[in-house]
């Protein structure tokens, strides 16, 4: 039982039971004091272990030892915070993909046969090129309606200059000129609609105005490729029918490349976009690279947060399905102090290390930073230099905190 009005357990609770008064906590300058592990009792960790999950960067929990004879029984043995000029950084896991925003599925705008592939897989292809030709009876159909409504506007024009010119000499009514006007307007309308329509299909300004010239009501239809890039997939095949949004091609820029990272939950709050990455790709060739994204969910299968970078590729030597290492480097080159990896301790994915106070009192301290790749652990926040900290029985000191959480601490009689 807790005493959350005071802060106590219940059996040492000596607002509520005065007959622990001799016992159990005193009052030092207004502030409970713990008698039996002679701390401060909002700093003691044994009597309140559920405070290690509100500690911030540098704040901690004292944890006593029995007797200083206790603590060199359970192995604790410290060291000094190292000063060194390696960058702290985050370990992960990498994939080469394609740069998505560079990427494009080549689809036609309109139903029809596949009549001829002009280019394949591999191939490198500039804005405008033709990749596919396709013979399309829905764009033959409104080639048609196109040129139809650019005759009917042409009608439509001169019956309006017509009765334009026999109203002004009064020879033809109000009526009849505002009737000629409006079948006009309708035919400039109909004949844009069906220009639009043409272009809506892909065909280009110039492509429209050879309709116009000609007549031409064909039903090829010429699949362009958007950008320059290379086709990466090709799905076309001669003689098939496709509808509009089926891909035909793959086009990828691939001047720059994404990065797929997969960073432990632990690591993730340290990461920033514009952070510089350096991964390992099949265990000899290193990259540079540019973080750019980090997500703000872990991936529900790997338990990893997925992040991402991107790199240049003008050389074109990087493949997409590449594996490798990445770091994602956090500091400059600046001194920092680092640690031993052993001498942290994570509680909830926050780490943490136990400071040397006296021979049998230890300090629980929050910190902050990361692995920096080489066995070291670079602190970024909560240590400072001259402090001495546990290096061999981090993990027997946890586990003597611990302890009280399972009631095995100064209630346990």
């Amino acid at each position: 039982m807790f005493c959350q009005e005071h802060g106590l357990y219940e059996d040492e609770c000596f607002l509520c039971r005065p007959a622990l008064a001799d016992t159990a906590a005193t009052t030092i300058g207004g502030e409970l004091f713990c008698n039996e592990h002679q701390v401060a009792e909002h700093e003691c960790g044994i009597c309140q272990p559920q405070l290690a999950s509100l500690l911030a960067p540098g704040e901690e929990l004292k944890v006593r030892f029995e007797s200083a004879r206790s603590a060199e029984k359970a192995g604790l043995s410290t060291q000094l915070p190292e000063t060194s000029r390696t960058s702290a950084r985050v370990a992960a896991l990498c994939e080469v993909r394609y740069n998505e925003n560079s990427v494009a599925r080549v689809t036609p705008f309109a139903p029809g046969i596949v009549r001829r592939v002009r280019s394949d897989v591999g191939a490198t292809v500039k804005r405008g090129d033709v990749l596919v030709e396709l013979h399309s009876a829905e764009l033959a159909e409104a080639r048609a309606a196109f040129v139809s409504a650019m005759v009917d506007a042409k009608l439509k024009a001169r019956s309006f200059e017509r009765q334009e010119s026999l109203a002004t000499k009064a020879i033809s009514s109000e009526k009849t000129l505002q009737e000629a006007e409006a079948a006009h307007q309708t035919a400039i309308l109909s004949l844009a609609a069906a220009r639009q329509r043409l272009m809506n299909y892909g065909l280009s300004d110039g492509e429209v105005s050879r309709i116009a010239e000609t007549g031409d009501a064909s039903a090829t239809l010429l699949v362009r490729a958007p950008y320059a890039g290379t086709l990466v997939e090709r799905d076309a095949v001669m003689g098939e029918a496709v509808e509009p949004g089926q891909a035909l091609f793959t086009l990828a820029d691939l001047s720059t490349m994404w990065l797929s990272l997969a960073v432990a939950t632990n690591d993730a709050h340290l990461l920033k976009p514009g952070l510089p990455v350096r991964a390992l790709l099949g265990g000899a060739r290193e990259i540079d690279a540019e973080l750019i994204w980090v997500s703000t969910s872990v991936d529900e299968r790997s338990r990893m947060v997925n992040a991402r970078a991107v790199v240049n590729n003008e050389a074109r030597s990087l493949r997409a399905g590449m594996f490798g290492e990445a770091s994602i480097l956090l500091t400059t080159s600046e001194p920092i102090l680092s640690v031993p990896v052993d001498a942290v301790q994570y509680l909830k994915g926050r780490p943490h290390v136990f400071v040397r106070h006296e021979a049998d009192l230890y300090g629980l301290r929050r910190v902050d930073g990361a692995r920096t790749g080489n066995g070291q652990f670079a602190v970024s926040a909560g240590l400072q230099p001259g402090e001495a900290l546990v290096v061999d029985g981090a993990f027997t000191a946890l586990s003597e905190f611990l302890k009280s959480r399972l009631g095995a601490g100064c209630v346990d009689e």
